[in-house]
């Protein structure tokens, strides 16, 4: 490879499935938070920082107008009670996560390629994230969590993979190629503002007819075959931005 690659996952519907644990945690830390039940919100591909916005403008206008009195400390503390709230909840969700197909296969193939980095770009917290990776298997391991990006960080999901990008190229003095391996229309549209290439996988809610229409670069149904993954990261190391097509 000519140019370094970072690989940048998300989490849930990509890498494993949590069950309801995930909900909760945010049920709960909104409830400490307002001191009572959220909205309904549609949080697929979602960070926590958003839904926390999402949570507080979905209510009724005398419920959310004490926590738009607070501004961004409503959302500071949010943040903090997710964190806390992921404290102990590893036998539960040991209980229900599961590993997707060719996960490990792909993180083990990419791990054992020259100037590839694999980082996690998630709408999780840290303690969220680094919880669902060590009940998984996945941690520690090759994922470099301290070169990940979280989603503590206020802004569209695409804040995330350009902080991905400042970190990376401080890192290697010098331009990086970035993989975005996710499994929703937002993971795509965050890459694509970020100059990555998008590779949608359709483990989660959306089909992979609605991640081709999102633009993903490409698509594949799941993991399965990892080698087809290793292919595109490489194929971005020695010229980027030239793959496009199917998994």
């Amino acid at each position: 490879m000519t140019t370094p690659v970072a690989v940048c996952w998300d989490i849930d519907g990509t890498l494993l499935r949590g069950g309801r644990v995930g909900g909760e945690v945010l049920r709960q830390a909104f409830l400490a938070v307002a001191g009572h039940e959220p909205p309904p919100v549609a949080m697929g591909g979602m960070t926590d920082h958003l839904v926390a916005e999402a949570f507080r403008d979905g209510l009724p206008p005398q419920q959310a107008e004490p926590l738009v009195r607070r501004g961004t400390g409503y959302t500071r503390a949010m943040v903090a009670a997710i964190a806390r709230e992921w404290d102990g909840r590893g036998p539960e969700l040991a209980g229900v996560l599961t590993v997707l197909p060719g996960v490990c296969e792909a993180v083990g193939l990419l791990a054992a390629q020259p100037r590839v980095d694999q980082i996690v770009v998630t709408g999780n917290v840290r303690a969220g994230a680094e919880l669902k990776l060590t009940v998984a298997g996945l941690h520690p391991g090759p994922f470099d969590l301290d070169a990940g990006v979280y989603g503590d960080l206020p802004g569209p999901r695409s804040v995330l993979v350009h902080a991905a990008r400042d970190r990376l190229e401080r890192r290697h003095g010098g331009p990086v190629a970035l993989v975005v391996v996710g499994d929703t229309p937002r993971d795509v549209e965050a890459a694509h503002a970020a100059g990555a290439v998008a590779v949608g996988v359709a483990t989660g809610a959306a089909t992979a007819a609605e991640l081709e229409a999102a633009g993903a670069d490409h698509v594949t149904e799941d993991l399965s075959d990892p080698s087809a993954l290793v292919a595109i990261v490489a194929a971005e190391g020695e010229d980027p931005h030239h793959t496009r097509g199917s998994v």
